[in-house]
């Protein structure tokens, strides 16, 4: 494991070292304006429009900003590492988690590569600055919870897997569709564990939203509860704008959303009758993660680290031909993310920013940020993502027709 760690510190710290201090996404600028804004005693939900999530951004922002105060640095190095932070984090979890089905080699070789050399990690943590790395630790906390619940059987390990999956809706609400992986939990629970399961799952993102409602109910509503992302810059929705359909988002967005709500809900009873699992767990918490940029009517890089931790769980669990799967996404993500971070203004266009001096690189630049642009070069990233999700669903569907063929013949033994 300290090899992994030591590993992904190293490339960090070159990358940090190197790379010019203008090579950072818009998103960083964002989270400056808010920590400048609580600062001046204002509420970023009212005053700007970039808080779209429960309050723990903005904790989390205030917490950089003020050590980085503290310390003289700058916010944008206190934000890198702090990433960098819950990102060794999510290699310690998935490590410890990992080891239980796989050799330490093996594992140790799947998150330097995974995580350690991972461009799109890379990019993520030291020019993107967003806080999706949380969202993947806390899926990744859930999952060793669900794993060791499997084994033992224990409530408590249970009940971790709801406030690790409570505290990631808390981060942003997306952990709330991975509800299915709790469900055979519930059915095992008495009322009380059930309440208690409930109430870790959903009370942080409730008691949160709940606060800075009462403080600015209409930005809440419009800002967080009616946010759906951007579209038009990747998949179906970046398809239909090039096609000048560009209207039929809204309908996508609303016919998404209730395909999504509709899945859940027949996941959890799948999950409820049938149970998951522990490949299956796994499997079905990285598909719905990766599902939801791949198909949703928004699309965001920053999106990766939510499926990142679930997917890599899965290369050591399932087979063979997965394992191949994973390898052809990972390649063509990882070259994906490369052109896009090195052009890509929104991004940081680390490119541009080394050669600032280069009106090619520039107008290379100033196209591949236009909307249509993007599409056409995330569109192999989109065709890997179909090709993982069918594969990925195919499977999740053999394995809980077994389960309720197994659960089926050992009703009628005890009948």
């Amino acid at each position: 494991m300290l090899i992994v760690l030591g590993c992904s510190w190293l490339v960090r710290a070159v990358v940090i070292a190197t790379w010019p201090p203008s090579a950072h996404s818009d998103d960083l600028d964002s989270w400056i304006k808010v920590a400048h804004e609580l600062n001046s005693g204002a509420n970023p939900y009212v005053t700007t429009t970039i808080v779209k999530w429960p309050p723990f951004a903005i904790v989390v922002v205030w917490l950089i900003d003020h050590v980085a105060r503290g310390l003289g640095v700058s916010f944008f190095t206190a934000m890198r590492v702090t990433l960098i932070g819950a990102e060794s984090a999510i290699v310690v979890v998935l490590y410890c988690m990992l080891s239980r089905f796989a050799p330490a080699r093996t594992v140790r070789w799947l998150l330097i590569v995974g995580i350690s050399l991972n461009p799109m990690a890379i990019l993520f943590v030291c020019q993107h600055e967003n806080i999706d790395v949380f969202v993947g630790l806390f899926v990744a906390l859930a999952l060793w919870a669900l794993v060791v619940y499997g084994r033992t059987n224990d409530p408590v390990a249970w009940l971790a897997a709801c406030l690790a999956l409570g505290l990631g809706a808390f981060t942003k609400t997306i952990p709330l569709v991975l509800a299915p992986l709790l469900a055979p939990g519930f059915r095992a629970a008495s009322k009380l564990g059930r309440t208690l399961g409930a109430a870790l799952f959903l009370g942080p993102i409730v008691l949160g939203l709940s606060i800075v409602f009462v403080l600015a109910p209409h930005a809440v509503i419009d800002n967080v509860l009616h946010y759906r992302s951007i579209r038009g810059y990747f998949g179906v929705t970046g398809l239909l704008r090039i096609a000048h359909l560009d209207g039929l988002g809204g309908a996508y967005d609303r016919l998404f959303t209730l395909v999504l709500i509709v899945s859940v809900v027949l996941l959890f009873r799948a999950a409820w009758r049938r149970g998951l699992g522990t490949s299956t767990t796994v499997l079905l918490a990285s598909l719905l993660l990766a599902a939801i940029p791949a198909l949703g009517p928004g699309y965001g890089p920053q999106y990766a680290y939510w499926y990142i931790p679930p997917l890599l769980a899965t290369y050591v669990l399932l087979d063979a031909v997965w394992r191949r799967i994973l390898i052809g996404f990972y390649v063509v993500a990882a070259a994906t993310y490369v052109v896009e971070y090195a052009f890509v203004r929104a991004l940081g266009a680390f490119l541009v920013a080394f050669f600032d001096d280069s009106s090619h690189l520039k107008e290379i630049s100033e196209t591949l940020s236009r909307p249509g642009a993007q599409t056409i070069v995330r569109a192999p990233l989109f065709a890997a993502f179909l090709v993982l999700l069918v594969a990925g669903f195919r499977r999740l569907g053999a394995a809980l027709s077994l389960a309720g063929s197994d659960a089926l013949r050992v009703d009628r033994g005890l009948s």
